[in-house]
């Protein structure tokens, strides 16, 4: 199952391909418009100088009419929701089968060798045209589209003149190829070349400047909240957090034993890998159960299970979670016995109710906060876990919700927790034991 990351990233980076195949086709169509006024005022102002080049202009007409139609095609296509990421890549052939046609009518038309065909006015088209490529920010459309300008421009040539290179009509042809027209031209697809990659480097800027500033928004709540919760913080669904709610949710409190002896009796570098390990493994359950972690104190830990949204399972994977951690911590401690160290002891307290989920504080100082009598229940619940001797103890009211069988679970009784005048009832796994 994919992360809500991954999911996030995903519809972003879709967005973004749909925005930029937007601009792309916007600017086939801008291109497509230019290079047709350019060739249709062309041909008329010099039309009784260039007969030789009338048919090439016309074939030019005719297949720049086709990138519109693409250029068009492509933005209906976006705005009925049937584009698919795959089309690019036809867009690609068509501008490559363009091109090549192109230079194949204008070798055949001059019957000039071999030679000259990289000198045809078409050719100053390949670069535009990979300049639109280049807006659209996918390297693999931009490989493909090379590869056929490539090999089209080569097979365009070697098919249309096989003839002896020597044989060609005239001086002349080759002037008129390089006449004001011709040269125009030329000057209009560089223009418009370099106003694609002005737009590409601004497009690409504008992008980057976006992605520091999400960055350096991330990084600046990540300083105030779980981690988990930085990029639900900085997208627009996470207002019910900032402005705080009142909430259904399910609660952890994770606490190492004996851990001032472990201190004492640790070397200073020694215990710091205990505890990162201890709480990366924290993590890893909390991750992988969907499960926050709202802040380690010392060698404790709390969990919310329900943030931003509340999910029926709540209190269910919250169970799941403590399993793993007891597991990872089990698998640990035969590690450590390996190595003659002692045990890792824990007990986890669980409960679930009504809490105020949001971030408080002044703006100097946000915090992501959980509040509430059901917070202060869990975290009784796990005090008790040192008097009763038992790794994990859940309230009824949590194993209620979790939907689990009360037989798989040991009835401790009411317990009389401190700071509450009514009793809770709490349970203890069948296999476990301190």
């Amino acid at each position: 199952m994919r992360s809500l990351s991954d999911q996030t990233a995903n519809a972003l980076l879709a967005e973004a391909d749909t925005m930029t195949e937007r601009i792309a086709s916007v600017v086939r169509l801008i291109v497509g418009i230019v290079l047709l006024v350019g060739l249709r005022s062309l041909a008329r102002r010099d039309a009784g100088q260039l007969e030789a080049l009338e048919p090439l202009i016309a074939y030019a007409t005719f297949m720049t009419c086709i990138v519109l139609a693409s250029g068009f095609a492509t933005l209906l296509f976006l705005r009925v929701g049937i584009w698919r990421s795959w089309m690019a890549y036809l867009a690609a052939v068509i501008d490559a089968a363009m091109v090549t046609m192109l230079l194949y009518f204008t070798s055949r038309v001059s019957l000039l060798p071999a030679a000259y065909a990289f000198a045809f006015p078409v050719v100053s088209a390949i670069p535009l045209f990979l300049a639109v490529n280049m807006l659209r920010f996918r390297p693999a459309v931009q490989v493909c589209a090379s590869l056929l300008f490539a090999a089209g421009s080569i097979l365009a040539v070697a098919v249309a003149n096989p003839v002896d290179d020597s044989l060609y009509q005239s001086a002349e042809t080759i002037d008129t190829l390089f006449s004001r027209a011709p040269n125009v031209m030329r000057v209009v697809m560089f223009v418009l070349t370099a106003c694609v990659f002005i737009l590409a480097a601004a497009r690409g800027r504008r992008m980057l400047m976006n992605a520091v500033a999400e960055t350096a928004n991330r990084v600046n709540l990540s300083r105030f909240v779980p981690t988990e919760l930085a990029p639900l913080m900085a997208a627009s669904t996470a207002g019910a957090l900032r402005t705080g709610r009142k909430a259904e949710v399910a609660l952890m409190f994770v606490d190492m034993r004996d851990s001032t002896a472990l201190e004492e009796n640790a070397a200073p570098d020694e215990l710091v890998g205990i505890i990162s390990d201890y709480r990366a493994l924290i993590l890893d359950a909390a991750r992988q159960h969907g499960g926050v972690v709202d802040k380690f104190i010392g060698d404790g830990a709390f969990l919310v299970f329900g943030v931003p949204e509340g999910r029926p399972d709540d209190a269910a994977r919250a169970i799941g979670c403590a399993r793993a951690i007891l597991a990872s911590i089990g698998a640990w401690n035969g590690a450590r016995g390996l190595n003659g160290d002692a045990p890792i002891r824990v007990g986890i307290g669980i409960h679930a109710g009504e809490a105020f989920v949001g971030i408080v504080g002044a703006a100097a100082r946000l915090e992501f906060a959980v509040l509430g009598d059901a917070v202060n229940v869990a975290s009784r619940v796990e005090s008790e876990t040192k008097v009763l001797g038992e790794p994990l103890l859940i309230s009824a009211h949590a194993l209620r919700l979790a939907g689990e069988a009360a037989g798989q679970w040991r009835c401790m009784g009411q317990r009389s927790l401190r700071g509450r005048s009514e009793p809770v009832e709490l349970f203890a796994e069948e296999s476990g034991g301190a």
